[in-house]
């Protein structure tokens, strides 16, 4: 994949976070965190097994750019990378967590906490896949609903043969493009839309590429203890050093609420107790094929330390896991520059206990935040 420069903008986290708000629907989600309105002309969809390449443990990328308009004279046009991991698969439907990566002060990729988000999709409908059998049926035309098109369509140096689906649903105007064979997104757009019809925000999102994570444990089940409605506070802090000034803490308290518990995956819905003002995932999903989730399957416990993990090529991020005794088990996470996180687990439970995570800010001054919390007893 020809490497893409991403221009660093904090502003395209805001953008995804609106995405990432709680559901108003039981609508599927899009790499952008918004509703795939296809569920609602094709109900299929919901009910199909997922395509046979599907699997899990498999990682989509897609390059996004967004376009908020001009606020104050300035443009708020942003890029990232979108990855979007299928952490557990069961039946008829699908876990899918996604992060948003930008690039730091030092030109690195890394993590923008709080903008990824986490669902539950049908197995025939996911963030990056569609049943290649509904496609097939997908007359070309258009009426007052849909609009379909198909043609040759060229994606991250590939050719496919494509099918176009552009739907107007409450107030956002979509396109949406498949390969006809095999169901792959390759490409997204949104816009919103004022009351005259224009756009205001413009989110366009295109397929990188798919890769196998390499698990090192092979499947396991959800821990025991989750159960719907189980509720779990973290206390910390986030300080902000300033080389030669006195360090800035700020409380934290985040309350973690166990939405939804399956035989391989959960969700869970974040909320911020305090005023910290620390951006954080309406939703997160976890699953027994995912690395830096909430929670370890029993079958990851037992997992050597000092050994690397995983080596994303797209974002150049590291995981290794750095101990895993009594004390607990503890993934780390950094791109070698800026960014470094760092989550223990409990070794009997697999409960995420304590996550600290530190990133470079602002690199003419230095300054460093970090941010450090722990389950409450």
């Amino acid at each position: 994949m020809k490497k893409t420069d991403l221009l660093p903008a904090a502003h395209l986290g805001l953008i995804l976070l609106l995405a990432a708000s709680p559901y108003s629907s039981a609508l599927p989600t899009l790499p952008s965190g918004k509703e795939n309105p296809l569920p609602l002309l094709y109900p299929e969809l919901e009910s199909l097994p997922a395509p046979p390449w599907v699997v899990e443990g498999l990682r989509a990328t897609y390059y996004a750019t967004v376009d908020g308009g001009t606020t104050a004279g300035k443009s708020s046009a942003g890029e990232a990378l979108i990855q979007i991991d299928l952490v557990a698969l069961e039946g008829r439907s699908a876990a899918t967590s996604t992060s948003v990566y930008l690039r730091g002060p030092l030109g690195s990729l890394r993590p923008l906490t709080g903008a990824g988000h986490g669902a539950i999709v049908p197995a025939g409908l996911g963030d990056f896949w569609a049943s290649p059998e509904v496609l097939a049926e997908a007359t070309e035309g258009a009426d007052d609903r849909v609009t379909i098109i198909r043609g040759p369509v060229e994606v991250a140096g590939k050719n496919y043969q494509g099918i176009r689906f552009e739907v107007t649903h409450q107030g956002l105007r979509y396109s949406m493009t498949y390969d006809e064979e095999t169901g792959l997104l390759l490409h997204h757009r949104y816009d919103i839309l004022s009351a005259d019809g224009s756009a205001v925000e413009t989110g366009i999102i295109d397929f990188r590429k798919l890769r196998q994570l390499v698990i090192p444990w092979a499947g396991g089940s959800s821990p025991g203890w989750l159960r719907p409605g189980l509720t779990m506070t973290y206390r910390g802090q986030t300080v902000f050093e300033i080389p030669g000034t006195a360090p800035s803490p700020f409380a934290l308290t985040l309350t973690a609420e166990v939405v939804s518990k399956g035989a391989k995956s959960s969700i869970v819905r974040w909320s911020d107790a305090g005023d910290s003002g620390l951006l954080i995932p309406a939703r997160s999903a976890a699953g027994v094929y995912q690395l830096m989730g909430f929670w370890l399957p029993d079958a990851a416990l037992a997992i050597d330390d000092g050994g690397n993990v995983d080596s994303d090529p797209d974002t150049g991020m590291m995981i290794t896991v750095i101990q895993n005794d009594q004390n607990g088990v503890v993934f780390e996470e950094t791109n070698g520059q800026d960014y470094r996180r760092l989550l223990t687990y409990d070794k009997a439970t697999g409960k995420l206990v304590t996550s600290y995570e530190e990133q470079l800010t602002e690199a003419m001054t230095g300054t460093v935040q970090k941010t450090w919390l722990e389950l409450a007893i």
